[in-house]
């Protein structure tokens, strides 16, 4: 070796120095160039937003590190043991969905390693040109796949270093995957925790809503059963459970389920299509409300039962029925009640089937309860109630309508012959004594009776005929029985067709006073009048009392007669003072009930004028007197006080007595027309009538003769009584004011000519005998 060896060598370890590093160093660039890519693909990569799709981004990221003509993602499903690989993701599109076989190559590749394909050998001899493949292995948590990127024949494969990069790329693709996904799981957890707190929540309020859904039913004051469409027990509540019973978890047996049968029943009614609703009696007394409707729960046809105890509701129903359609003191069949039985009776009926209706009323009731008691009353009526009860079939029908008035209803009638003897077998059993309270009580009753369909075909009709035929038989005698008539049928229409014209002049005042003169018959001086109550028809014509009196005391209209009658005798009065002087006047009748009613009384003098009481004399009958004590006590005081004087009239023929006189309560008397007619041929009536003047004379009470009608009484009685005045027919008939005033202009009266000679329009007939006063 020569001295330049060393240095030779020298330079040859510095050359391969040098190479060294400068592969070194481009080594080193070429890394730090892959580093940047893959620095640039991993922010491009944590950059990606949440919601979008992560791969085309990593597929752009793909193409600053390699160069690929394809690009595919391939994914195993969630079965490890899957024997294909899917492309979810591919750049072109096209491939997307096809299936891959699972080679070993690439059981290698989910396994962790990144392969790159090469030609083989059988290729290059073969010169055919084959594509070139990169497999990248990707896995995200649980989730693995393969990255695979292709480069087409004719282009370079993949080298060593490429194959690294790749490894390491597909690293950042999971970290960065992973990482995002991780965030989605994080925001996808707490959705889900939100969601399991609502469903929590949710199903707590479920729990609470079952609980309380529960608690209701199981707390219904009502049972309550639901059935599917089979007629199977779904569900019952403790209330029904008890009612039918039923039994949790086991069949229905017979009687539940004729109970829960949806049929009507012979008490079922439909309340609405669809809602069924039946009374059933059940042992014990007990009565059920069933109700049930069908239902449809989802998909499923159901049917919801209510059972409702109205036991005691039909309790306090069958009371209030009891109140209301039986009589409370007797425990018989009301006015109500009668009129629907009867109703029922005579529907549809034919008129060869006759029934009888008696009108049955006790006589003297009132009495009975005025002397004895009313609990005496009440028992009587229990026992009379018991006593005819006795005495019909039970086909027949009794019934209290009224305080001592009873309706029988005998039905059916066997044949009329046989009706008298039943009828008299009843009216014979209310003769006999009554042993009430250890006392014997007496009565009896009237009956009338009707037989459909000859007195009628309604109730109302029945019981007209019937009340007519009791009142006839009062009339004719108490304690028997009338038939219905036709000519009580007439005098029935007739009375009511009169009150309806009563009530009809009472509201249109259709009532005035007609007035008769009372006379001094030592010279014929008119001294006052008598006001007679005349009815005013439509057309004019004039009503006598005797028409309408009656009738007017019977329905309560009479005070407000008397009223009217008042108020035209108060107009009157001036009138008549300023044609026959200030010292007349003019008597106004009171009937004899309305003279014991103090508060009558009292309203019908209360507004009249001192001034007007000095000529206004109350005329009483002696009837209205019987109860001297009762009028001396308390009405006339009232009087008195307020300068009203009385007149007894008809003195003579009622109850007459001596102590009316004595006790001063009469400024006046009248003696009755009885005493007055044809007097000059009677002794008798002579001897009375001079009594009757020496007793009034010695006590101060001015005497007037009534009915004076011939010249023969009016010569008697000027010549042999010491009797000042007088009234009659003798001197005037009754007048209207107008036909008074034009009439007659001198209060002196000619007593030898009769003013009812002259043609007046007072009175309906010229000739009419003189009527009560009234």
């Amino acid at each position: 070796m020569t001295d330049h060896e060393p240095d030779l060598q020298s330079t040859e370890a510095l050359r391969d120095m040098l190479q060294s590093l400068q592969r070194h160093h481009e080594g080193l660039k070429a890394a730090s160039v892959q580093t940047q890519k893959l620095l640039d693909a991993l922010e491009s990569l944590l950059t990606l937003d949440a919601e979008a799709d992560p791969f085309p981004r990593v597929f752009a990221s793909l193409r600053r590190v390699f160069t690929f003509s394809q690009a595919l993602m391939l994914s195993q499903g969630r079965e490890a043991e899957a024997d294909t690989l899917s492309c979810t993701v591919a750049e072109p599109e096209t491939e997307v969905g096809c299936q891959w076989p699972l080679t070993p190559l690439l059981r290698k590749v989910l396994a962790g390693r990144a392969v790159a394909t090469v030609p083989t050998a059988a290729d290059l001899a073969a010169g055919q040109a084959t594509p070139s493949w990169l497999y990248l292995p990707v896995r995200v948590r649980e989730h693995r796949g393969i990255l695979a990127l292709r480069r087409g024949p004719g282009e370079l494969g993949f080298s060593r270093d490429q194959v690294e990069l790749g490894r390491r790329f597909a690293l950042l693709v999971s970290h960065a995957l992973a990482t995002r996904f991780a965030h989605q799981s994080a925001v996808r957890s707490r959705e889900l925790h939100e969601l399991a707190e609502r469903l929590r929540h949710s199903e707590q309020q479920a729990q609470r809503n079952a609980e309380l859904l529960h608690h209701i039913v199981g707390n219904l004051p009502v049972g309550l059963v639901v059935q599917n469409g089979r007629q199977q027990l779904l569900l019952s509540n403790a209330v029904a459970d008890q009612m039918l019973p039923l039994r949790p978890g086991e069949p229905l047996d017979e009687a539940a389920r004729r109970l829960l049968e949806p049929g009507p029943g012979p008490t079922g009614r439909r309340r609405r299509a669809d809602v069924l609703e039946r009374e059933v009696q059940l042992d014990g007394g007990r009565t059920l409300l069933i109700t049930s409707k069908p239902v449809q729960v989802f998909d499923e046809a159901m049917r919801l039962t209510l059972l409702n105890d109205i036991s005691e509701r039909k309790h306090y129903e069958r009371e209030l029925a009891q109140r209301a359609y039986y009589d409370e003191l007797t425990g018989l069949p009301n006015r109500v009640r009668m009129q629907a039985i009867v109703a029922r009776a005579l529907e549809g009926r034919p008129d060869d089937a006759p029934v009888a209706l008696a009108f049955i009323d006790l006589d003297n009731f009132k009495q009975v309860n005025d002397f004895y008691s009313h609990a005496v009353g009440d028992a009587l009526l229990r026992a009379a109630a018991q006593r005819v009860c006795g005495q019909i079939r039970p086909s027949d029908t009794l019934a209290r309508i009224s305080g001592d008035e009873f309706l029988l209803l005998i039905d059916p009638l066997p044949g009329l012959e046989a009706l008298p003897a039943q009828i008299e077998q009843v009216v014979d059993s209310l003769k006999q004594p009554f042993h009430i309270e250890g006392l014997e009580v007496l009565t009896s009753a009237s009956v009338g009776v009707c037989i459909y369909p000859l007195h009628g075909r309604s109730y109302e009709a029945l019981r007209r005929s019937a009340d007519n035929a009791m009142y006839r038989a009062k009339l004719d005698r108490k304690g028997s029985a009338q038939y219905f008539t036709a000519a009580m049928g007439e005098a029935l229409t007739a009375r009511m067709a009169m009150e309806q014209r009563l009530r009809a002049a009472l509201r249109d005042r259709r009532f005035i006073a007609l007035y008769q003169p009372k006379v001094e018959l030592d010279g014929g001086r008119l001294v006052g009048f008598e006001a007679l109550v005349r009815g005013v028809q439509p057309d004019g014509t004039l009503t006598l009392p005797a028409e309408f009196i009656d009738l007017a005391v019977e329905l309560g209209l009479l005070d407000q007669i008397t009223a009217l009658v008042r108020d035209d005798v108060l107009q009157a009065l001036p009138q008549l003072r300023a044609r026959f002087g200030e010292a007349v006047t003019v008597s106004l009748n009171i009937a004899a009930r309305q003279a014991s009613d103090v508060a009558f009384m009292d309203g019908l003098t209360r507004d009249i004028t001192p001034d007007q009481a000095r000529g206004l004399m109350l005329e009483l009958t002696e009837d209205a007197l019987v109860a001297a004590e009762r009028f001396q006590r308390r009405v006339l005081p009232l009087l008195r006080a307020r300068g009203l004087r009385v007149s007894i009239d008809d003195f003579g023929t009622g109850y007459s007595s001596l102590a009316m006189l004595s006790d001063e309560i009469a400024d006046e008397v009248k003696i009755d027309r009885a005493f007055i007619c044809q007097v000059h041929q009677r002794p008798r009536s002579q001897s009375i009538l001079r009594a009757i003047e020496s007793l009034c004379g010695a006590l101060g009470i001015a005497v007037v003769a009534e009915g004076v009608e011939t010249a023969e009484e009016l010569a008697y009685l000027r010549r042999h009584t010491h009797i000042r005045g007088a009234q009659g027919y003798w001197f005037a008939r009754p007048m209207r004011l107008a036909d008074l005033l034009a009439q007659v202009h001198d209060p002196v009266m000619p007593l030898t000519r009769p003013l009812s000679t002259l043609s007046f329009e007072s009175e309906r007939r010229a000739n009419e005998p003189q009527p009560p006063s009234t």
